[in-house]
């Protein structure tokens, strides 16, 4: 086992700094060359860096380090329509418990120092042209990250066992985020989406998950905030008055908000009571034992494959190297903060 999880170890630590040496370095230079090129197309930039560093480079790079070792082909399962809408629920569930820990970190280390770079990718999906933002975030995105971190990975780790393929698969997907805000509920459902690839040895069934998740993330709801800040600017309510408590609307104002905001409000009720319901029901089918990791004989201990994650030395390469991502995201707006 331990063998197995060092080979994941240093492959994928080898793809996050890849990832890392890409994504920044290449940010960093066409800063350097094109300031003003990178300010009016920082939205077509960030969506072709996701496209370029994860799917053309990470993905053949994971494939072809991993090529040679030994995995396993998971056996052929139908997930019926019933399961597979139980999945969508269970995984919002799972949503609201990681969201609500990682947002909490992610505000105790960003409000204080007004990181403004924490909420650049929020700007970026309310900024991107709506067809543009599905396809890359809702359809493109969930099908590499599903093949990385399921497919290729859980296909290697399984032969030592569910519990450490399950662990691992979630672990990684979660870290690989970069952020508190994400990496929390991203490993949760990362686990559901690898307890379903080992049920099912069908990857569709978690990529159509994860299509779900990121369409309805990056449609529904970002084109229902645009429309209340369409609204806003266009019958001239002052964001800077209302964020102070000194705003003073008109009726007509008023009037002009009331649709778009009661249809905000009524979506974001609704996702909040489907993830009570999600959470509610995880808790039953785990109460009733439904969900069930199997442990064959010449499988190591759960123990030890649980202990492999931080036992492995060259699992240490990916955390660290995924440190780094955190370390981007939060130290340089607290540093400029005590600075000034």
């Amino acid at each position: 086992m331990r063998k197995t999880m060092n080979s994941i170890g240093w492959k994928y630590g080898l793809m996050a700094i890849v990832y890392i040496i890409l994504n920044y370095g290449i940010s960093i230079l066409l800063r350097a060359v094109a300031p003003d090129f990178v300010e009016k197309n920082s939205v077509i930039l960030t969506y072709a860096m996701i496209i370029f560093t994860v799917d053309i480079v990470c993905f053949p790079l994971v494939l072809l380090l991993t090529s040679k070792m030994p995995k396993v082909e998971i056996e052929k399962k139908r997930l019926g329509f019933g399961k597979f809408l139980l999945c969508v629920l269970v995984m919002y569930g799972l949503i609201l418990i990681g969201a609500v820990v990682g947002s909490g970190i992610h505000l105790f280390l960003t409000l204080p120092f007004n990181n403004e770079e924490s909420s650049k990718m929020a700007e970026i999906l309310m900024n991107s042209n709506s067809f543009l933002r599905i396809l890359i975030v809702g359809i493109v995105a969930p099908i590499f990250e599903e093949l990385i971190f399921r497919k290729v990975l859980i296909d290697h780790v399984a032969p030592k066992g569910e519990l450490v393929a399950i662990l691992a698969s979630g672990i990684m997907f979660g870290l690989f985020h970069g952020n508190f805000q994400q990496c929390f509920f991203a490993g949760l459902i990362g686990c559901l989406f690898a307890y379903i690839y080992l049920k099912t040895g069908r990857v569709i069934y978690t990529i159509f998950l994860h299509m779900i998740l990121n369409t309805i993330t990056s449609g529904i709801t970002i084109e229902l905030i645009k429309w209340v800040y369409r609204v806003i600017e266009k019958v001239g309510i002052d964001t800077d008055a209302v964020s102070s408590g000194m705003a003073d609307y008109s009726v007509s104002q008023i009037e002009a908000l009331y649709l778009p905001s009661l249809a905000l409000l009524g979506w974001v009720l609704f996702l909040i009571i489907f993830m009570l319901s999600g959470l509610v029901t995880f808790i039953v089918l785990a109460c009733m034992k439904k969900i069930k990791i199997t442990r064959k004989e010449e499988d190591p201990s759960f123990k030890e494959q649980a202990a492999s994650l931080v036992t492995a030395p060259c699992m240490w390469i990916f955390y660290v190297a995924v440190a780094f991502l955190f370390v981007l995201e939060y130290l340089p707006p607290i540093i400029d903060y005590f600075i000034n």
